[in-house]
């Protein structure tokens, strides 16, 4: 059984996420920037990277490694190409029931 996060298209996620009346990406972006600031640490995963959206905030003189993690391939290139100096990717997670 394939995962449905596994054929959605970055643009129409992060064209819907973007939405005024959803505003879920710029509220996320907000999140992890103070994720990044708030926290005394080195290294950190995202947990549903998708395209990357928030990265820009790390600080490359704060942090060593940043590991994003998703179940979608393309979301992994596509965040690989936009963040490769700051995000060490190329893994994905999934559960089989």
């Amino acid at each position: 059984m394939s995962n449905p996060w596994e054929n959605i298209n970055l643009n129409d996620y992060e064209g819907h996420m973007s939405l005024q009346n959803v505003y879920q990406l710029q509220v996320l972006n907000e999140m992890m920037k103070e994720q990044f600031y708030t926290h005394d640490i080195k290294s950190a995963m995202v947990l549903g990277v998708a395209g990357g959206n928030g990265i820009e905030h790390i600080d490359p003189d704060k942090f060593q490694k940043v590991y994003g993690v998703d179940v979608n391939e393309q979301f992994l290139a596509e965040c690989g190409k936009r963040y490769g100096g700051f995000l060490c990717i190329g893994f994905t997670l999934f559960a089989r029931i």
